[in-house]
């Protein structure tokens, strides 16, 4: 946490000193009407197994918001993201309000308030967030800091997703992705997550730790295909303080290939080494397991087997401009023991007309 402080204090030092040196006024002003709408289908069908559940999630999100920016580096946010499971008998299952302050300037960038997770730029394996806890959880409470060029990238951020109170365990979790490329098609990286899981104000005592550390190394070129192979490693380091069982440090090795033309993808994902969900089925204070609620991995990673891996075939593009990505993918997956399907339908849609531009002085 004091490197989170420490480095906003850094960054709001900078900008306090760029500040005080421009003494020009807001140059250019434009409103736009950005609106994401997400269609999420994620059928599993993982019967026999203890890692997880047969279901089909099956929803749409749609996050229309409205953003004022000036000067091409500052943007003002605020909106909903809504979400509906089909089936539901509710009119909306969820919720949420949207409102941050974003600066950018094609380098430098930080983000504050209540995002879309879009907005981060790291890259994380599957064993800290799975894709459909991600579809599920579209929304950070808090802040990032980040760093991008053609070089490569770096990301600090803190999602507060818990409030201490009666209904809600008190939860953060910090957030670290860098990624640098050279020698023209290497690159190497790192990702990290702490995750701090406490207490509800009815109970004391029942903190968890959860940490997980992921350098890796990779390759991406073209020869006709283009293939993205890369070899990382999972340090896990987690404590549950209700048992006072000690900390628990499983690790493992991931082996990730993909090959993919005109859309058209191959991809194969190893896992080898320890449970890296060693706590899913502790019982806390609550009487119930933490599963789900603690981990927000992929559960395959918590095989007991010493294996885990997932071979998927699918279609991947995105189409005019990147406004919209289509995906579909079929996967098997295995724990060392019996081999299991899981079937995927994404689209996500992204626009942002210009509702006015100061030039101008009338709606574009």
């Amino acid at each position: 946490m004091a490197l989170v402080l420490l480095s906003l204090d850094l960054f709001g030092q900078e900008q306090l000193a760029a500040a005080k040196c421009d003494t020009t006024v807001v140059r250019s002003e434009q409103l736009y009407l950005d609106v994401a709408l997400d269609f999420d289908f994620d059928n599993t069908e993982y019967t026999g197994s203890n890692l997880g559940t047969s279901e089909t999630l099956f929803g749409i999100s749609l996050a229309p918001v409205l953003r004022y920016e000036w000067n091409k580096k500052h943007s003002l946010g605020v909106g909903v993201n809504m979400q509906k499971m089909f089936g539901s008998v509710r009119f909306l299952d969820d919720i949420d309000l949207v409102a941050y302050y974003q600066f950018n300037n094609g380098r430098y960038g930080a983000v504050a308030g209540l995002f879309r997770r879009d907005k981060l730029i790291g890259r994380y394996s599957e064993a800290i967030f799975s894709s459909a806890w991600l579809a599920d959880n579209r929304m950070v409470q808090g802040l990032a800091l980040q760093y991008s060029d053609a070089a490569g990238f770096a990301e600090l951020s803190v999602d507060w997703n818990g409030l201490y109170s009666e209904a809600t365990r008190e939860r953060f979790r910090i957030l670290f992705s860098g990624e640098g490329h050279f020698a023209k098609v290497m690159y190497a990286g790192a990702a990290a997550s702490m995750q701090h899981y406490a207490n509800r104000s009815t109970f004391e005592g029942n903190v968890v730790d959860d940490i997980v550390i992921n350098p890796y190394l990779g390759v991406a070129f073209k020869a006709f295909f283009d293939f993205d192979i890369r070899l990382g490693y999972l340090q896990s380091l987690q404590r549950d303080r209700c048992t006072e069982s000690g900390w628990q440090a499983p690790m493992g090795g991931e082996l990730f290939f993909r090959m993919s033309r005109w859309g058209v993808f191959i991809s194969n994902n190893l896992y080898v080494g320890k449970n890296l969900q060693p706590l899913y089925y502790s019982i806390g204070r609550e009487g119930t397991i933490y599963g789900a609620d603690l981990y927000t991995a992929d559960p395959f990673y918590g095989t007991t087997h010493g294996i885990y891996n997932r071979t998927s075939i699918g279609y991947e593009r995105t189409f005019w401009r990147e406004r919209v990505k289509v995906k579909a993918e079929v996967a098997l997956k295995t724990d060392g023991k019996r081999l299991y399907n899981q079937q995927v339908i994404a689209l996500g849609v992204n626009l942002a007309p210009k509702l006015y531009d100061k030039a101008t002085k009338r709606t574009k």
